[in-house]
């Protein structure tokens, strides 16, 4: 056993500094052999979503070591098992007895060690806040608030709760509280430091506590209580078993807590729904449920009100992209300054821009998973609401984007207390950055104005703490006088600011329980209220520039290029290919090409090779036993796959796309089955079904992006379905197989992604295993259980082969035949009046902007023929698919759109035994998003600029901003 009590830094193993903490149990920390759970600094997670995620992810499973990228570690965490858990409550049960008969003074002590402490540690722990992604304003309020909880006079106040001695008829009465023995913690996701922080205050009791740590987020929670809480026990004299902390799995705690005989209360800290759900467990089992969970709170603002002391408190709704329980999210406003105080408001809410939590201007904090964003915005447009800004997903520069990890602030108003009550976003609490603003409807007589409001707000299910803002004596008496569902009231003060004498949490209704009251640990038995007038502005602190411990990380990928890269550009300034000005419009490149140089030397990022542009060339080159898809025996396909784990490289490059008769041809036969036109067929209701869904989301709207709302979901949920896999978080599967199949892996964390494609491979082939269905995997898993038809190294291949090429020809298919119709507005109106062109219009449309405008690697395994230009054996070809469909000599006119056109022939899903499998499916799917995008949403116009994916083997968009006519309701789908 390592005592914390006695090290004088924080815990580390590694010379670097790598913070590391083991189980805590009763003030001491376990060692020996265990799992860890890893914390990457927010920066890296904000600078690079996908790659730090799939880092992460390999850390945890094991796969990849800290020595791969430690500038973006924080710190890890030993996960706790079942031997762990029934540890800590022994220890706690055993430190009760004693601790819960100490005298009052002694427990004053250790609050003021605690307190002590803290304001040692406190640049630390704002650190490390900061590190695990709150904006340092943030970091600073929270440990701001947490010094003002354990300060004197919260702390006295509530000892004075605890016991009093009174003389009567000759007896000493003491009326005093007892601790209720083993409290149990669960402290919430999203601040789990401060709910430590403030559940600590129940030792003051009596009690003992055993703390359940965030895997999400443990590291300032765990410094908190194993280098400022620890210490302070020891300095109070407390039984080592007081105080235990343990990272594990939350439900495998909460079940060991409930079955517990040792466990007396359980404080949870969530949202109303799993907090509902425990309480009604905790009462079942014998065990206090206390409560903390979200809230909706509201701020009444009067007529007579400070605007911009208002305005100033209503901004922080905003603070930490609105996940803090208690900030404002509903604003009452007065009609007669609604609208000058909409338009401060909207002003101030969309100047708020993201940024890395280091930057003191920065309030938002990052929010991968931001659930019920959209549709609480698309609910308050369906009910008339006005939604005055946000309705975006960002990356840390502003940019919209598939894989944002902060959604934009969003600012609501709605006309009418009635209409407000209907309001996704009055209704339930939210945990993204919205506001709501609710405006009654003039009366009148302010009297029922003010009686209307303060009924709404008292009336509100949720009761953490609600505010008013007024110069009027008579108004804020009547709001404190009527509004007493809640746990606390401001009034002409910041919302969120901690206050002495008050707790920062508790409250009932959905807030906290039946019970439920503004909430401190020591005294949660009755119910209290309080009251925080200001009579003026505080003053104010002086800004301390903030410094980062540490530097912000950033991984850098591998770039090691071929001689020659990049290559120059071609005769009149055209870009050579393969380079991003290329990508942006190849055309021009190839067309020159296809003239001068039909067969041409060129390099790439994956070293050089001979480029075919011609029609007959790139056909035959399909066909021609001489040509290997073995990416093994193409150099380019060597290249790229040199950043490839060497296990993950062998295992599972051995799929139908990397294959050469005659195994290529057994394994298409295995999967043929399943790719018959008929069998394609089936798949038309349920894409049109998908698309109608998808269109029903945005078409009263006006505007959107049809990438990110029609083509990239319908890709991944036709794959998914396809595949019979269930779909994980989607966009972030598609940026990660994005990046893995970029040229020359030209990406950070390469490995990563490569581990994590691997990780969702294996988990999907088990999962199929358990409970085989009708679909891809399935067949593909019998085929190797019970035909023994193929290896299980070739089962992984074909899932990862589909995983990574079965959803993008279907995307760019989509994506780019809307681009190139609006493009063409003829052919788009020519389309609109007559549907049934699309039988001829989409063939041509695929000739015209290919998907994948490039075959994957081929290389010569002899000296092949094309034209007059021998290329020697052991080399690489590159087959232009979209420079063989724009060849004059094969198709007049070739970069014409013309929806009119019968030449067939068209390369875009491939040629001979490499012809896409799944062709029918991507041209069903292009057929049924252009239809009924063109039949929906009329009017459709371009609404902004339009941006390529950079790809070697793909042309699609990333991006694809349109505008349209908003339907009339009840307009035909």
């Amino acid at each position: 056993m390592v005592t914390c009590q006695k090290t004088d830094g924080p815990a580390t193993d590694r010379a670097d500094g790598l913070l590391s903490f083991g189980p805590l149990i009763g003030g001491a920390t376990t060692s020996g052999p265990t799992d860890w759970v890893y914390a990457i600094r927010a920066s890296a997670l904000i600078d690079d979503p996908v790659g730090a995620t799939c880092y992460r992810n390999a850390l945890n499973s094991g796969r990849m070591s800290p020595d791969a990228h430690p500038e973006t570690i924080l710190g890890r965490c030993a996960l706790a098992g079942p031997d762990h858990l029934d540890a800590a409550l022994r220890a706690a049960r055993d430190a009760a007895r004693e601790w819960g008969g100490s005298p009052t003074g002694r427990r004053a002590t250790l609050a003021e060690a605690f307190r002590a402490r803290l304001r040692e540690h406190a640049d630390t722990l704002t650190g490390l806040l900061v590190e695990e992604g709150h904006p340092v304003r943030l970091a600073r309020a929270e440990v701001a608030d947490l010094l003002t909880f354990f300060g004197p006079e919260t702390t006295q106040w509530c000892l004075r709760q605890m016991e009093s001695r009174h003389t009567a008829a000759g007896r000493s009465v003491v009326l005093r509280r007892v601790p209720d023995g083993v409290v149990c913690v669960q402290p919430p996701q999203n601040t789990p430091a401060l709910g430590v922080g403030a559940a600590f205050q129940s030792v003051l009791a009596g009690n003992a506590l055993v703390v359940r740590l965030s895997r999400h987020a443990p590291i300032a929670a765990m410094y908190l209580l194993e280098r400022i809480a620890v210490p302070a026990l020891a300095d109070a004299g407390a039984p080592p078993g007081v105080l235990s902390a343990l990272c594990t799995d939350p439900a495998q705690a909460l079940d060991a807590w409930l079955a517990s005989p040792l466990v007396d209360d359980v404080l949870y800290f969530g949202d109303s729904i799993r907090g509902e759900q425990l309480e009604r467990a905790c009462l079942a089992a014998g065990k206090k449920p206390v409560l903390e969970l979200g809230g909706n709170d509201m701020v009444v603002v009067w007529r007579d009100a400070p605007l911009d002391r208002a305005v100033a408190a209503l901004m922080e709704s905003y603070h930490g992209s609105g996940q803090i329980c208690c900030a404002p999210h509903v604003a009452l406003v007065h009609p007669e300054i609604a609208d000058e105080l909409t338009d401060r408001l909207t002003e101030r809410v969309r100047a708020l821009r993201p940024g890395f939590p280091d930057d003191p201007e920065v309030v938002l904090a990052a929010t991968p998973h931001t659930a019920g964003y959209d549709a609480t915005l698309a609910d308050a447009r369906r009910a008339g609401a006005r939604v005055l800004a946000g309705g975006r997903h960002l990356d840390v520069h502003g940019h919209e984007s598939d894989v944002a990890v902060f959604a934009e602030p969003a600012l609501v108003r709605v006309d009418g207390l009635g209409r407000a009550r209907e309001l996704r976003s009055v209704r339930y609490e939210t945990f993204f950055p919205l506001l709501t603003l609710a405006v009654p409807h003039p009366v009148g007589d302010d009297a029922e104005l003010l009686t209307e409001m303060v009924s709404f707000v008292a009336t509100g299910a949720y009761g953490l703490r609600n505010s008013l803002w007024t110069r009027s004596e008579e108004v804020i008496d009547r709001f404190v006088r009527d509004v007493r569902s809640c746990g606390q009231l401001r009034v002409n003060d910041s919302h969120l600011a901690g206050v002495p004498f008050l707790s920062n949490h508790g409250g009932p209704g959905l807030s906290g329980d039946r019970f439920g009251e503004l909430n401190y640990p020591m005294l949660r038995t009755s119910r209290l209220q309080g009251v925080s007038v200001a009579r003026s502005a505080p003053p104010a602190e002086a800004a301390v520039p903030y410094v980062p411990a540490l530097p912000r990380p950033r991984v850098e990928a591998v770039r090691e290029y071929p001689p020659g890269w990049p290559p120059e550009e071609l005769p009149g300034g055209l870009p050579a290919p393969f380079t991003e000005a290329f990508h942006h419009d190849p055309y021009p490149t190839l067309r020159w090409l296809r003239e001068h140089r039909p067969v041409s030397r060129v390099v790439s990022p994956d070293g050089p090779g001979w480029l075919l542009t011609r029609y007959d060339d790139v056909r035959a080159a399909h066909t021609d036993p001489r040509v290997t898809c073995d990416s093994k025996r193409v150099p380019a396909g060597l290249m790229w796959l040199r950043h490839w784990p060497s296990e993950l490289r062998e295992r599972l490059f051995v799929h139908l796309l990397d294959s050469d008769d005659p195994r290529h041809g057994e394994l298409r036969a295995i999967m043929r089955p399943f790719f018959t036109p008929t069998r394609q067929e089936q798949w038309r209701t349920r894409v049109q079904r998908i698309v109608d869904a998808r269109i029903d989301r945005i078409v009263d709207r006006g505007r959107g992006d049809l990438m990110a709302a029609v083509a990239h979901p319908l890709g991944g949920n036709v794959l998914f379905s396809v595949l019979g896999a269930t779909p994980p978080q989607m966009n972030h599967l598609r940026a990660m197989i994005w990046r893995t199949a970029e040229c020359n892996n030209d990406v950070p964390y390469v490995a990563a992604l490569a581990h994590e494609v691997d990780g969702f491979v294996r988990a999907a082939v088990a999962e199929k295993r358990r409970s085989l269905g009708d679909d891809l995997i399935s067949l593909l898993v019998r085929a190797r259980d019970q035909d023994g038809l193929i290896s299980e190294d070739e089962l992984h291949g074909q899932v990862m082969m589909m995983l990574v090429a079965g959803q993008d020809p279907s995307i760019n298919s989509v994506g780019n035949s809307l681009h190139a119709l609006l493009e063409h507005p003829d052919q788009l109106a020519a389309l609109r009046a007559d549907p049934t062109l699309i039988g001829t219009g989409m063939n041509e449309l695929l000739r015209y902007e290919s998907p994948l405008p490039f075959t994957s690697w081929r290389g010569t395994l002899e000296p092949v023929e094309f034209g007059e230009v021998t290329v020697p054996a052991d080399d690489t070809l590159f087959l232009c698919l979209g420079a063989a469909n724009r060849d004059p000599a094969r198709f007049p006119d070739p970069d014409r759109l013309d929806l009119y056109r019968t030449a067939p022939g068209h390369l875009a899903f491939g040629h001979g035994a490499h012809y896409c499998l799944g062709a029918h499916i991507g041209r069903m799917t292009a057929e049924a998003a252009v239809t009924t995008v063109l039949r929906r949403l009329p009017g459709l116009r371009p609404d902004g600029t339009p941006r390529w994916r950079p790809s070697m083997f793909e042309r699609g968009l990333s991006v694809l901003p349109v505008a349209w006519d908003v339907p009339r309701k009840g307009a035909a789908r």
